[in-house]
């Protein structure tokens, strides 16, 4: 597992719109600090630059390929769940809380999520990982009050002394884009099993029920014989976006 600091960084970033200007203008840090209202210096945007790009570029063309569209024509508040995709498949230790404590809750019908339950996760994680073995008791609760406010900021939690889950609907688009995600970040053929299938929000009967949907026969070929559910994309990574939004 590689471990880094960007979940702090991200969690500290109170404009996301910054995410999108560095994400489609890589010459972004030459432009003026001055326009983002809350960061004060020309070091602060290169950190935040570097996190973002870390965070939400891949080295799947693929994965890329596929968000890229929206990223580029929507507002990004309308592009949070794909942001809270691609930070998951790009960032190991932000996929490990997801996978440890807020699916588990999210999954029990829990409606909080405690700070302490995530300062255990790492303070376990610790045992075993080299880098966070240098991190402080401090660190430690930092890291875990930023893993809460950036599921936050992706729209997954609300509040702010406590933090309650929201149960996610995705649009036909979202759920259309995560098949195409599950189809590459899911390396084995067979996607049944898929850890990345409880991202869609679904349980995986539902899941099931969802993508055997006739609706999705223009986009998605759908092999599915019980205990092996293989999937076959349509329409090209990057033209899919613009491709729906046409139809």
């Amino acid at each position: 597992m590689i471990i880094n600091s960007n979940i702090n960084i991200l969690g500290g970033l109170s404009e996301f719109e910054l995410i999108k200007t560095f994400l489609i203008d890589s010459n972004s840090d030459k432009k003026s600090h001055l326009e983002y209202s809350d960061i004060r210096t020309l070091k602060a945007v290169k950190r935040f630059k570097k996190a973002i790009e870390e965070s939400f570029i891949s080295k799947d063309e693929d994965i890329n390929n596929l968000f890229l569209g929206s990223i580029k024509n929507e507002n990004i508040y309308e592009n949070l769940y794909i942001l809270f995709l691609l930070f998951s498949f790009n960032n190991d230790l932000f996929r490990h809380l997801n996978d440890s404590i807020f699916f588990p809750v999210y999954y029990s019908g829990r409606k909080i999520i405690k700070r302490e339950e995530v300062e255990s996760c790492l303070i376990e994680l610790k045992k075993t990982s080299a880098t966070l073995n240098s991190w402080s008791g401090s660190t430690i609760t930092t890291t875990a009050s930023k893993y809460l406010t950036l599921l936050k900021k992706f729209g997954l939690l609300t509040g702010v002394q406590k933090k309650e889950i929201v149960y996610k609907n995705l649009t036909s688009i979202e759920f259309l884009l995560f098949i195409y995600f599950l189809s590459i970040a899911e390396e084995n053929s067979n996607k049944i099993n898929s850890e990345w299938i409880k991202y869609s929000f679904y349980e995986n009967e539902f899941f099931l029920q969802k993508i055997l949907e006739k609706q999705l026969i223009s986009y998605i070929e759908v092999q599915y014989n019980g205990d092996n559910l293989k999937l076959k994309p349509m329409i090209n990574y990057d033209i899919l976006y613009d491709t729906v939004k046409s139809s």
